[in-house]
């Protein structure tokens, strides 16, 4: 993998997301590479893929910057503590968007938008498969339909974002691609979440900056807070009054590649 500054999407997601908040040029012109976790084949398991991934920024002499939203943020950390292992000396900086935090630092899956399905995949693995195979059945029929039930709860300024035609039809793109061709990645990376051990992260000794939308339904303020208390490296939490979920990927990014910004 080449470049400096990489970006982890989120589940249901993919590197359409840069494009669905009007950041797809930004993030070209700025170098950044686009993990794409929503291809299935192949599919190595999550974490030969996140070793695979640390392994290739090892072999860059340049400093890394990670940007990850959503469940992206928890793949990012991943990267993150695998590389203080294989190249302790690279300077890695973290910037997470709307970060979906370890969930046993709080009561937070009765106030997330998915608490459902992350509660099944913690639980009952078996019938959280069956469920994501359900939804892809209906990602490869009917991706837009399953796009807005995704975004119904949508308000403020999510709700602008969401009404917005191109949205849409990138929000049915990134469900087809995570969810209809057999959503091995997106299964993969939802079950290594559920079970994250937070006391891994007092490894993570990199500066990290989170963003955090005040209004989020997806990924609640409150589950910020906690993973911002666990970092031992926190530079920045930095609270966005009337921001949701996109919403505040729409506004994070730009300042996440501002040279200046970025260096501190």
């Amino acid at each position: 993998m080449d470049g400096r500054i990489v970006y982890f999407h989120g589940q249901p997601g993919g590197a359409v997301e840069l494009d669905l908040v009007g950041a797809g040029a930004l993030a070209a012109r700025a170098g950044v590479v686009a993990t794409d976790r929503a291809s299935d084949d192949p599919a190595p398991g999550f974490s030969c893929r996140i070793s695979a991934t640390a392994a290739a920024l090892a072999a860059q002499s340049s400093p890394v910057q990670l940007i990850g939203f959503s469940l992206g943020a928890f793949v990012a950390m991943e990267v993150a503590l695998c590389l203080a292992d294989l190249a302790p000396a690279l300077p890695v900086r973290l910037d997470l968007i709307s970060p979906a935090g370890p969930l046993s630092l709080g009561d937070f899956l009765p106030r997330m938008a998915g608490g459902l399905l992350f509660r099944l995949a913690r639980d009952a693995p078996a019938a959280f498969a069956a469920v994501t195979a359900v939804q892809g059945e209906v990602a490869a029929l009917a991706p837009g339909w399953l796009a807005g039930q995704l975004f119904a709860g949508a308000s403020g300024a999510e709700a602008a974002l969401t009404g917005v035609p191109a949205f849409r039809r990138g929000a049915a793109q990134m469900v087809r691609d995570s969810l209809a061709r057999g959503a091995k990645i997106y299964r993969q990376d939802i079950l290594a979440y559920v079970t994250q051990d937070p006391a891994r992260l007092s490894r993570l000794r990199r500066p990290v900056r989170i963003w955090q939308g005040r209004e989020d339904t997806w990924t609640p303020p409150a589950m910020a807070e906690a993973l911002a208390r666990t970092l031992p490296e926190l530079r920045s939490l930095n609270r966005l009054d009337g921001l949701s979920h996109y919403s505040t990927l729409r506004h994070a990014l730009p300042r996440c590649l501002d040279s200046e910004a970025s260096a501190g």
